[in-house]
């Protein structure tokens, strides 16, 4: 016989129903887990980007590899590990930069010029460094130094090896600056240019005078053949060279500049009305130029008379875009571009007002100085081209970054101001590799 089956009580019954609910929610939740977590990694996988390796802002001091108070701050000279000060008692001293700080280096000599400006006799002592083919020195007048000098209450002159096509045995390059404002800039304006027998100190003028006006002081007018040291260090042959002569002296402040060539003794026109005094030489023998354009400006190359657009900007030149040597960055999205090549580097995580920038002799390095969240929040941001490496450092002292420029390709200088003269900073970029 068979055995009569057990009848399950109410009670047993809803015990099974309470098991089974509890069974097949556990197994919803698995489940539910399982799908997110494929979910998120499938989806993570198929948005992700290559990483760039970013580490959150330090100080400043972590990378510092020296920090000086100074008098007078630091200008760069044509020797690349030399630079130099220059006070209003027209003492002239040289540093020179050994890996980790700048100290005292002595100087080479000493020449006494006497030069021929304005119908004035001024005299000037110049201090300068030689090593081997390089040659770069400093002096000052200021109208404390010979009360007979009544046009010009301060003189800034430079000696330079003659640029490539007009060397002349025994003779330099004499250059003068009238402008005070200018006496830290780090790549000033030459108004007045000679070339200087250093055995005998004699000068000659080396751009041609012809037509040249007086201002309203009496002096010759200063913006007749102007020059900087980029153009008088890269040319071959042919020296590009800006001037306003063809315009009134009343507009010259806020007006264009033409670029006029000087080949041998002769000085042609070139360019009429560029931006800037900023004439990049190329690999060819043409240079750079730039122009306003409408709703913006562009760069321009000039090559045996004939002049080609390379690239437009559609914004404002000295505002969105500001210039560093042969590169512009854009201060709006942080893209840096080449004025010599087709070239465009973009900043990651660019959040930042720059007030400076400078792209490193060997292009690997580009570091830029300025305020990120208010207009105390000084930082210096480095980025490492090479790798897309990048960290920003934040500056202790609350200070605007003044004269940007590389002490070598590893190694940057900058100066503040502080209550007793100026900090000259030397930071490490090397730890952004």
């Amino acid at each position: 016989m068979e055995q009569e089956k057990h009848k399950k009580t109410p009670e047993e019954k809803a015990e099974i129903k309470r098991m089974l609910r509890t069974v097949l929610l556990a197994l919803l939740a698995c489940a539910a887990i399982v799908f997110v977590s494929v979910f998120y990694l499938s989806n993570k996988a198929a948005n992700e980007e290559p990483q760039v390796k970013k580490e959150e802002v330090t100080d400043l001091e972590s990378i510092t590899l020296s920090s000086k108070a100074v008098a007078i701050p630091y200008v760069k000279t044509d020797i690349d590990t030399v630079v130099y000060t220059a006070n209003t008692a027209s003492e002239i001293v040289f540093y020179e930069f050994n890996g980790k700080e700048y100290l005292p280096v002595e100087e080479t000599g000493h020449i006494d010029v006497t030069l021929t400006l304005s119908n004035q006799q001024i005299p000037v002592r110049i201090h300068y460094i030689q090593r081997e083919e390089k040659l770069t020195g400093y002096g000052v007048f200021t109208a404390r130094d010979d009360d007979s000098v009544y046009i010009y209450d301060y003189l800034l002159c430079k000696i330079t090896a003659l640029p490539k096509g007009f060397e002349k045995e025994g003779k330099c390059l004499l250059l003068v600056n009238t402008d005070i404002k200018n006496v830290y800039s780090l790549n000033p304006v030459w108004e007045e240019a000679f070339e200087l027998d250093m055995s005998s100190g004699a000068t000659a003028v080396f751009f041609s005078q012809g037509n040249r006006m007086l201002d309203i002081n009496g002096a010759l007018r200063s913006d007749f053949s102007l020059v900087t040291d980029a153009e008088l260090k890269e040319v071959g042959g042919s020296l590009p060279f800006f001037t306003r002569r063809a315009y009134e002296i009343s507009d010259s402040e806020d007006a264009l500049y033409d670029i006029y060539l000087k080949t041998g003794s002769n000085e042609a026109l070139a360019v009429e009305k560029v931006i800037d005094k900023y004439a990049g030489i190329t690999a060819d023998g043409g240079f750079v130029f730039l122009q306003n354009i409408n709703g913006g400006f562009a760069s321009q190359r000039y090559l045996n008379g004939e002049v080609a657009t390379l690239k437009e900007y559609y914004s404002e030149y000295g505002d969105t875009y500001i210039r560093g040597g042969d590169w512009l960055l854009c201060k709006e999205d942080g893209r840096v571009y080449s004025l010599l090549e087709d070239k465009v580097i973009e900043l990651p995580e660019f959040k930042m007002n720059p007030s400076l920038f400078a792209v490193s002799p060997d292009g690997k390095y580009i570091v830029l100085a300025g305020t990120v969240t208010n207009v105390f929040d000084y930082q210096i941001y480095i980025y490492n081209t090479q790798t897309g490496h990048f960290k920003s450092f934040q500056d202790a002292d609350y200070s605007v970054h003044y004269s940007l420029f590389f002490a070598s390709n590893t190694s940057v200088c900058f100066y503040t101001e502080s209550a007793d003269g100026y900090v000259e900073k030397v930071v490490d970029l090397s730890r952004i590799s």
